[in-house]
Order: C-alpha cells, then structure tokens, then sequence
C-alpha cells in the first residue's frame, strides 16, 4: 500500500537547497527505493537521493519511500516530485516478495531507477542498483530464516531480469561475479563507483595525531549481520589481550546484555555522522573483516580520510585498497593477529599508506554519481 509523504525539512539528509518545480528538464524519472534498509546502503541513499534530485537531465517525478527508518522521513527537494511511503502490512520478506512478483503499482509505463536490487515486474525502462552480494550465491553462516529469504530473492531476480534494460554495480569484481551468475545479464552491467557518504565529505579529513606508545586503536564501524564476522573481532580481542600492539578495538554494536563490556572490545552502539567522524578521527586505522561486500564502504571512508587499513583478505579489499592495505586470513585469528602487529610495527618506523591511486578512482562528488545514474536510467544508449 502507498501513501502520500509529505513533511517538513529536516536536519541532515533533508536539508539541502529546493530545487524550482519549474526547471525544464530533458526526461523524467521515477526512483525507487521502498527496500533499502541496510545501514551502509541507507547512508549510501541520504547522500545520492538528493544529488539525484539536483540533475538537470531528468525531473523526479516520483519517489517511492520504505515505511520505517531514516529514509522514511526523506523530504522531496522539488514541490513537483511526489514522495510516497510504501506502507508493509505482512512481513517485511513476504511484502518484499509480494511487491517483486506482483506488476508495479501505479505503473505510468516511464523510466524507472530501483535502488534496491531486485528488478520489478514494471513496463517502461528499469535501471537497477544492485548492491547485495546474497544475489550471487548461498554465502556459509547464513541462519536459516534468511537463507531461505536470499533463495527466494534470487529466483525473483533471474525471473524478472527481463524487465530491467540496465543493471548498476560498484566495483568490476562485483559486475563480473553478477555476470558470470546471471549470464543472461552479459553486456546490460555498467559499473558507477560512489565517494565517501556526503556527511564526511563536506568535512575535511583531520590531521593524523601520534600514538606515542600506546597499543593501535581500531576502528571497526558494521552492524551485527553474521558476514560481518564479528566473532573474529572477539577471537583477536583475546588473542592480543595485554599485547603491546593493541589498546582497543572500537565496534559499532550495543554492548553484550545492554551493560558496559571489559577487555579490548569497546562496544560503541550505532553512531550518527558526528560520532563517525569522532571515532575515525581518534583511531589509528580500520579494521575489516567482512567475509562478503559488493563495495564496502568503510574502506572509501578510510582511504579518504587517509587511514591505514586492516582488512580480510578478499578480492573485494583488494579492487578498493590494492596494495596500500595489510591483508589477514579472516578465518583465522592469529593470522589477524599477524596483520595488526604487523601493522604496530609499520607505523611505529614511521609508514604511512599512500591512498593517491585509490582516492583517483573515486567520483568527485555526488553529483557526478547521479549524473552518472540518471544518464543509465533514461538515455538507451547508456
């Protein structure tokens, strides 16, 4: 069920300039998004959504909003641009499924850019933004419950490949591996790289302090999903107790039972953009350990922000960080270990990473990844 949003402006993704309702434009564009939910890809929307809006080759004429979470309050920048909030009353996987199987609603048959992976079953021109790695195959640890979600998904996306003329990625590795598991896809996948989210790009990145003597903090900033292989952060927690290469290791999540937690862990809960910006500013590098990414936007902010990397040893660590980063098994404990001692000792002879070549690779700015998008979603020959 959809229903009409209309609301204020807001701090932080809502507040940017209005654009005039009366601006000619070349096409027009409807963005779809009611599924996006993740907290990467919720940051990813509050910086793209309002560059999209900005472009002058297509007016928004509609944008189609989930019903929970920060991007339910987005507030359209144009007063022509209808917001709309995809209201689930089943479950969310079974409304998903539903919205994915079922024509879309409210179909005008014009151009269409879905943000949120799977194709829908939609008459004019669709554009599609994958960004979830369980589109290409069964991934282990995964509990049950989503494991048969991410089946299901994948059957609906292959079924409904027809409907989409275009599918967007963010990485060659990513465009590869959807490829090689959708053959039908060869030559419709382009590839749109993204910066840094907006809140840290309007901020310089601060000065790299010394640590003197002290053992590394890092910083390791992923919610609790099992890909996230937080278990290896605990399993390094214990391994590098009272080592002089580590202090801490700074984690996103809620502290165990909702107390405080001892040892080397500091459990931080989930930081808006200030306390982003706080904790990267006070660490000594990132620390990632993901088993799975189709980008992994961590590794953009910390080579930004010009930070050494820790991370799993993975081709999707390897596109972003090339050689610049120091990789570790992320199996295996002591192969963590080996990798931040190493990592200690590097700094303390006074190495610095040289990110040149991977912040090059980036996009400038917002504007110039939803120009990017726009020209896809609407132009055929994109």
């Amino acid at each position: 069920m959809m229903r009409e949003h209309r609301c204020p402006h807001r701090p932080g993704i809502m507040a940017e300039p209005r654009v005039p309702a009366s601006r000619p434009r070349d096409a027009s564009l409807r963005v779809h998004l009611t599924n996006v939910q993740g907290e990467g890809a919720v940051q990813l929307m509050g910086s793209l959504l309002p560059a999209i809006e900005r472009q002058q080759d297509a007016a928004i004429r509609r944008i189609d909003l989930p019903d929970r979470g920060d991007l339910a309050g987005y507030c359209a920048l144009s007063g022509s641009t209808l917001a709309k909030r995809h209201r689930r009353r089943l479950p969310n996987a079974l409304s998903r499924l539903i919205e994915c199987i079922r024509p879309l609603a409210q179909d005008d048959g014009g151009a269409l850019l879905v943000l949120g992976d799977v194709p829908l079953r939609a008459r004019g021109r669709q554009t599609v933004f994958v960004h979830n790695t369980h589109l290409l195959a069964h991934q282990p640890g995964v509990p049950a419950a989503q494991a048969l979600k991410f089946l299901a998904m994948r059957a609906v996306f292959r079924r409904n490949l027809s409907h989409a003329a275009r599918i967007v990625v963010q990485t060659d590795l990513m465009r590869r591996a959807l490829t090689a598991a959708y053959p039908s896809l060869e030559g419709r996948v382009r590839v749109v790289r993204q910066p840094p989210p907006q809140w840290l790009l309007r901020h310089a990145p601060p000065a790299r302090h010394s640590r003197g003597t002290r053992g590394l903090r890092v910083f390791y900033p992923a919610a609790a999903y099992p890909h996230k292989n937080h278990a290896l952060v605990e399993a390094l927690a214990t391994r590098l107790h009272g080592s002089p290469s580590l202090e801490e290791i700074v984690v996103t999540l809620d502290p165990p039972g909702g107390g405080a937690a001892g040892g080397a862990i500091r459990h931080v809960g989930r930081l808006g953009p200030a306390g982003m910006r706080d904790h990267y500013a006070r660490a000594d590098a990132l620390f990632f350990p993901s088993l799975a990414e189709s980008y992994g936007l961590p590794l953009i902010e910390a080579i930004w922000l010009g930070m050494p990397v820790v991370c799993a040893d993975l081709p999707y660590a390897h596109e972003l960080c090339g050689d610049q980063a120091l990789y570790f098994d992320p199996h295996d404990p002591a192969s963590a270990e080996a990798a931040v001692t190493a990592l200690a000792d590097r700094l303390d002879a006074g190495w610095t990473p040289d990110w040149a070549r991977a912040r090059a690779a980036m996009p400038r700015d917002w504007d110039e990844v939803a120009r990017a998008l726009v020209r896809i979603a609407t132009d055929d020959q994109a």
